[in-house]
């Protein structure tokens, strides 16, 4: 452990040594900043610590300001005016002092100013629909969090080859989960009380309706409508930083998405119908019932639907009634399904949600499973499945006995009521997962999961104008450019990606000259490496759900008093229910987020490596062969890794 301590503080103070040697002196500098829909000109500034920078305005259509709160300015400029309007943004009720320019000392004082060396710069003038997204950087040299950034991901490459060559064991304990509902006899009560998830759901459902009705109804302006801010910036930073990370699928459980199509399919809110009838199912449900078409089973087309709304992500948050749109259809097309199909189909083949939360369900910590196999193995009435006169057949078709990852089981909690023999358990896991992927629909599920992970900052929180326009179809129209867009994305997304990743399996195949698997190598393109390309792929998904979380700490560090404001006053019509209406815009800690950024991606990085290194390890048997076999992915994952903290510190 001393050796990993040395060798991370000589390349991490080897690279800040080297930028602290090569920044220049302060000097003084005019910059001229043109503003306009949706950007500025330059978008980036670059000074050294202690430059004294004179900046003037001009706007090329209408008001604008120059939002910099970790320099406590905000400069209102308007295209009428050769002055500008100084405020202090954390003084909101003092007047502002008329300038013909703004003057400000590049770098922040004090011992956390020092480490500041990325500032956004904003506009708080409201000047079109996508308005939200207009933002540029200051980045000032010495830029300590890129440098030490650079070095640590050197550290950690050289860590992980001596622990590979000399400390890692051959194998890792997987500690047994703790079975909660046995542990706390109380929880058991509470899962298998019927009411239960329709109380749950009762209140977001009614939310769901509220989310929609402010999409139509309230204001047009994104940033404070409670439509999108509640979709976009609550729900989806919420999912992505609590809920699934900790609780897996809880989110299935609590989603009205499903809940209006299941009860009229059941006839039921609460109770349980129990069938006379010998079937497949031992409950009876309305509607046609039919089975999903085999063709169509698995996630592809959920996550072609997921791709479809990523692709158009930054459009429907600058417009509210396309959020409400989307979520409408998304609603009258899980009625129709649950009408016309048995079950959950909706759920498990439609629903784009479940694209994202599948995909990193399998880092949740909360899963169902089985108490003892040996029971379920005696068992020959199947009610988890089937269901019975205490609890529904399981929405998603499962078996509990043959539950052994988090991907496909939505926590509906139906196989503890059910269960004859009391053999379902709510388990929290202990130590990494284990879970592996079935299918190439998962394994594709994962890439578009990775790359819309760093889409969405490099197009919604970019500080280049250029990416913004070519992703606005809201106002600017410019359609022939966003299909452009659209064509590359679906496909880096759907084949440069998965290509790359497979090629990189199949060379490390190639490297670690074992046989892998029950099959002998027969080619690049050969049954063998699609087995291993499967069971490779799970390991991008700790950084894919760092790059998420990357994307929403910062929507909310941001945006959160825009999202009390739209609370307070959720149909734009004056009212102000929590008294945050005209509250002045503060973002939570800006000059943090950088490295808060960092630090995730990190953390996504480092357990990726590990993920991967340990199938391989799984799949040759010895240290020397799986690491071979590993260095093609570990490269992709560190390029992909150390590309976004770049982008992350440095631009």
């Amino acid at each position: 452990m001393c050796l990993y301590l040395i060798i991370g503080v000589v390349c991490v103070g080897a690279g800040v040594v080297i930028e602290w040697a090569t920044t220049p002196g302060p000097t003084s500098r005019q910059i001229h900043m043109e503003l306009f829909r949706y950007g500025s000109s330059p978008s980036i500034v670059r000074a050294n610590r202690g430059d004294e920078l004179t900046f003037t305005f001009s706007s090329r259509d209408t008001g604008h300001s120059f939002f910099l709160q970790d320099h406590r300015i905000e400069a209102k400029v308007s295209p009428s005016h050769e002055y500008i309007q100084v405020y202090d943004p954390l003084k909101a009720t003092d007047p502002p002092v008329r300038q013909d320019s703004l003057r400000i000392v590049a770098g922040l004082k004090g011992l956390w100013g020092r480490m500041v060396s990325l500032s956004r710069f904003r506009c708080h003038v409201y000047c079109g629909k996508m308005h939200g997204f207009e933002q540029g950087d200051l980045i000032v040299r010495p830029n300590w969090l890129f440098s030490g950034s650079m070095g640590l991901v050197l550290a950690i490459v050289v860590i992980g080859l001596l622990r590979v060559r000399w400390h890692l064991p051959a194998g890792e304990v997987q500690l047994p989960m703790i079975d909660l509902n046995k542990r706390v006899p109380l929880l058991d009560k509470i899962l298998k009380w019927r009411p239960l998830q329709f109380l749950c759901t009762l209140p977001i459902m009614a939310g769901f309706v509220i989310v929609i009705m402010a999409g139509f109804f309230g204001t047009k302006v994104g940033g404070r409508n409670l439509g999108v801010m509640l979709t976009w910036s609550v729900w989806m930073s919420l999912l992505t930083l609590v809920l699934v990370p900790l609780f897996g699928r809880a989110w299935c459980f609590l989603c009205p998405l499903p809940s209006i199509g299941e009860y009229l399919q059941r006839g039921a809110t609460v109770q349980v119908r129990p069938s006379e009838k010998k079937g497949r199912y031992n409950n009876r449900f309305f509607g046609l019932g039919l089975r999903w078409p085999r063709a169509l089973r698995g996630p592809w087309i959920r996550m072609l639907i997921y791709l479809s709304l990523g692709t158009l992500s930054a459009s429907m948050a600058g417009q509210p009634k396309w959020t409400a749109t989307a979520l409408s259809a998304l609603c009258i097309t899980a009625i129709f399904v649950s009408l016309i199909f048995e079950l959950r189909a909706f759920c498990m083949y439609v629903c784009p949600v479940g694209t994202f939360i599948s995909c990193y369900s399998s880092i949740g910590r909360l899963m169902v499973r089985s108490r003892d196999r040996q029971v379920c193995s005696d068992c020959k009435v199947r009610t988890c499945l089937r269901g019975n006169e205490k609890g529904w057949a399981c929405p998603y078709q499962l078996c509990v006995p043959n539950i052994d990852t988090n991907f496909d089981c939505g926590l509906c909690m139906e196989c503890f009521k059910s269960c004859s023999y009391d053999n379902v358990s709510l388990g929290w896991r202990r130590g990494p997962s284990h879970e592996n992927l079935k299918s190439y629909g998962q394994a594709w599920q994962v890439m578009v999961m990775l790359v819309l992970g760093m889409v969405y900052p490099l197009t919604i929180l970019s500080p280049w104008p250029a990416m913004r326009d070519m992703v606005n179809v809201v106002d600017k129209v410019t359609w022939a450019q966003f299909g452009v867009y659209a064509l590359t994305l679906w496909t880096i997304t759907l084949a440069v990606v998965p290509l790359t990743f497979w090629l990189a399996t199949a060379l490390g195949m190639r490297l670690s000259g074992v046989k892998i698997g029950s099959e002998e190598k027969k080619g690049v393109f050969s049954a063998a490496t699609g087995s291993v390309f499967k069971k490779a792929v799970k390991a991008l998904i700790p950084l894919g759900l760092s790059f998420w979380a990357t994307f929403f700490i910062a929507t909310v560090m941001v945006n959160m008093t825009f999202i009390l404001m739209s609370i307070s006053d959720p149909f734009g019509h004056g009212w102000n229910l929590i008294g945050m209406a005209s509250a002045p815009w503060v973002q939570i800690w800006p000059s943090g987020i950088p490295w808060l950024q960092a630090a995730i991606v990190f953390l996504g990085y480092v357990y990726s490596l590990k993920k991967g290194y340990r199938m391989w390890l799984g799949e040759c048997g010895d240290a020397k062969n799986a690491l071979k076999g590993f260095m093609p992915f570990a490269a992709l994952i560190t390029i992909l890794a150390t590309g976004m903290i770049v982008y992350f510190t440095n631009f």
